[in-house]
């Protein structure tokens, strides 16, 4: 019910509450669905498929995978609108993390079952699913009118989130096709949605998919007020998938005129996505852009200080990598400032990290599987702030001199 409800009131200005309370009910979450794989497979995959966004949202995007894989793989398989939301949901994780092949094979087992689906709205889910699947494949003469149905289909239901994350996508769609005109109407349709009511995550992704447009009709100084903006968002989020886009356009931008400033950029952006076990860089038309400022930073800085300044960014946490963009004088926290509120077997985790123990044998020390014990790094990582095991190593050091 609580899954549930907070699904309902995603696209609200509850959506920071209901963050913060999935942030704290996150043990109870996990036992229900941990009961529900042996006992009510149908219900765990309710729960976990009303998680999805959140889970988007925190960079969560590993532990969501494990729980609707499990789950997927343990219910009877029914045709049912409770799979159909745990395929589509389980899919995006999937491409998001680059998993094509994954979530090629979710999408597949979707249309088997579409012609067995009474519900529309599980149909819909489905062709949704696969709009994004070929947008992440760079499949764009199949993307965009598939996605072109799903804005239709969703408006016309009145499903703001679903029509929300359709538009974003087809928009993403147009301005990888040529036409960031046409990407532009569709971000701000979303941005007017979001607006309207309070919500931050899908606007704070709007800004940046807006910025990335703006800057290839060529205006530079907009899509740096738009990144200003969305990292300002971010940062209230805890966001760092979007963070890490922001920062990698960013980078492209300052690389013009201050190399050094772009380098470390790029280092802090391929750290938050690395902590997310994502890429700055999602899209392989927008790659060249990448590999572009690369060349022209490591040509212009020489191979040492460019990896130098890559080096600076790896290690800026998130608040301090959006106050080293945004050119705010606020200094960076200590790693001995960060929260304490881990477990007992948090806490050993994380000592485990920083004597350099692997999660492989993380889980042979602790007598537990190498999942749980990658599960454990990642809560404690969320926790802290951190993105990177060294941040988590040095912390404790930090503790243990204090």
């Amino acid at each position: 019910r609580l899954a549930l409800s907070g699904e309902a009131e995603w696209i609200s200005s509850r959506q920071l509450e209901w963050i913060a309370k999935f942030d704290r009910e996150q043990a109870n979450l996990r036992e229900a669905m941990e009961f529900c794989v042996s006992d009510n497979p149908e219900a765990g995959l309710t729960i976990a498929a009303a998680l999805y966004p959140y889970w988007l949202s925190r960079g969560s995007v590993g532990e969501g995978r494990r729980w609707l894989d499990r789950l997927l793989s343990v219910d009877a398989g029914t045709p049912t609108l409770g799979r159909a939301k745990g395929l589509f949901a389980d899919s995006v994780l999937a491409v998001v993390q680059g998993d094509l092949e994954k979530g090629a094979d979710l999408v597949a087992e979707g249309h088997r079952l579409g012609p067995h689906l009474q519900d529309p709205l599980a149909q819909d889910l489905i062709n949704l699913a696969a709009g994004i699947l070929a947008l992440f494949s760079n499949d764009l003469l199949q993307a965009c009118p598939i996605l072109e149905d799903a804005v239709e289909a969703f408006r016309t239901r009145d499903t703001s989130a679903l029509q929300v994350v359709a538009l974003d996508s087809l928009g993403v769609a147009y301005e990888l096709r040529g036409d960031p005109a046409q990407a532009l109407k569709c971000y701000e349709q979303v941005r007017a949605i979001t607006e309207s009511c309070g919500e931050v995550v899908y606007r704070s992704q709007a800004l940046c998919s807006m910025a990335v447009a703006v800057w290839i009709q060529g205006d530079c100084v907009r899509a740096t007020s738009l990144l200003g903006q969305c990292l300002e968002l971010s940062q209230q989020l805890s966001d760092r998938m979007t963070a890490a886009a922001c920062l990698e356009l960013l980078a492209w931008i300052t690389a013009q005129d201050d190399v050094r400033r772009a380098a470390v950029l790029m280092g802090a952006a391929d750290e938050l996505a690395r902590s997310v076990g994502c890429v700055p860089v999602m899209f392989p038309n927008r790659a060249v852009h990448h590999e572009d400022c690369i060349r022209a930073v490591r040509r212009a800085l020489g191979l040492k200080v460019f990896e130098d300044g890559l080096r600076k960014g790896r290690v800026l946490d998130l608040d301090s990598a959006i106050a080293y963009a945004l050119g705010t004088t606020s200094r960076p926290k200590s790693l001995a400032d960060a929260p304490t509120n881990l477990t007992k077997r948090e806490r050993q985790v994380a000592e485990l990290v920083a004597e350099g123990l692997t999660n492989r044998k993380i889980a042979d020390r602790l007598v537990i599987s190498q999942r749980t014990a990658q599960g454990h790094v990642e809560h404690v990582l969320t926790k802290l702030g951190f993105t990177s095991r060294a941040q988590i190593a040095a912390w404790i050091t930090e503790q243990t001199h204090r």
